[in-house]
């Protein structure tokens, strides 16, 4: 291991961040071409940072070899109410320089984490980049899981399915509020379901996304399709416009949420509603799709890559147990035993 000198980053080195980062995503663009995108550029990243630090409680760490900033891991501590306090690592919390070992990584967190359980986070959230492997290789050497899969396909890639479902496939309008409220529970059904055990807080999860799914058909950037057969809802699937950043393309849409009853599994509902949001979004010449799903969904995981999208990044967790605040070896009553 090279002799470096770790400390804790600052807005002072955001110009350093910022090469670190471009030359990450430069890189990350020849496997995904797509990323080489307007965001790309010093301005857009430098003012991602800035806001960042201004308006975000920020916790870093750098590694400095010879005074140069080669590598950082960045994270935000907040607080939700489902995952308490935690720290949330965005796609742009991580770098290394090109021609460092990615073990770099790991001995950056080592020294971060420490700060970070310091201020009682205890759950890490980070998004790691794809398109160089070192990055996730690194992360699952340090313990942490995969949540959360995101994915971006490029409509020239898209097949459309055949043998599908005999359903209707409509636009949903204002008039279908209380249809979308019946299908709020879908995917949380799914989540709760083995192997993924997420549970459905009836406050925190339940009340409110049944309010959404409402309100949905209000909102005239969004598009809504539903598949029906005999006037009985079956399925769905939601489409809206995207804000291009580092992680998603310039012109694409998102595939925000999608259901079908476990009644209709293996039915063809599924392929059918995509086999029709495929020929609008083609006709409103948008050229990438964008997904995310939860990994050990097996639904999602199965059906969406069967669609055409790629992994482009993961959301991995680690959770830390709470103990090793007293459980450890400076702690002196552990000394008299």
């Amino acid at each position: 291991m090279k002799k470096y000198e770790f400390r804790s980053i600052t807005i002072d080195d955001m110009s350093a961040m910022t090469n670190l980062l471009m030359q990450r995503q430069k890189n990350e663009s020849k496997v995904f071409p797509f990323l080489n995108n307007s965001c790309l550029n010093a301005k857009y990243i430098t003012d991602m940072f800035e806001e960042l630090f201004v308006n975000s409680e920020v916790i870093g760490m750098g590694a400095f070899l010879n005074d140069e900033l080669v590598g950082y891991i960045m994270g935000e501590i907040s607080i939700h109410n489902l995952r308490g306090k935690h720290v949330w690592v965005p796609y742009e919390g991580i770098a290394i320089k090109m021609e460092q070992s990615p073990e770099l990584i790991r001995n950056l967190y080592a020294k971060v984490s420490v700060k970070w359980l310091e201020q009682g986070c205890f759950s890490h959230y980070t998004m790691i980049p794809l398109g160089n492997q070192e990055y996730y290789e690194a992360f699952q050497g340090l313990s942490f899981f995969i949540e959360q899969v995101h994915g971006v396909m490029n409509m020239k890639d898209y097949k459309s399915f055949e043998n599908v479902s005999d359903a209707e496939i409509r636009l949903a309008n204002k008039m279908d509020s209380a249809i979308m409220g019946n299908m709020s529970s879908i995917i949380h059904s799914y989540q709760n379901s083995a192997p993924a055990f997420i549970p459905p807080f009836p406050d925190e999860v339940v009340a409110r996304i049944n309010s959404g799914y409402k309100s949905l058909v209000e909102e005239d950037d969004s598009l809504v399709l539903i598949a029906e057969k005999d006037k009985k809802e079956l399925g769905f699937q939601v489409y809206e416009p995207i804000t291009p950043d580092l992680m998603a393309p310039d012109d694409g849409v998102e595939l925000s949420i999608a259901g079908t009853y476990y009644s209709q599994m293996g039915s063809g509902v599924g392929k059918k509603l995509m086999n029709e949001a495929y020929r609008i979004i083609k006709e409103k010449k948008h050229n990438y799709m964008l997904a995310d799903w939860r990994i050990a969904n097996l639904t999602s995981s199965t059906f969406w890559p069967k669609c055409g999208f790629k992994s482009v990044s993961y959301r991995m967790v680690r959770h830390i147990d709470h103990n090793v605040t007293w459980a450890n070896f400076t702690n002196p009553s552990n000394k008299l035993l």
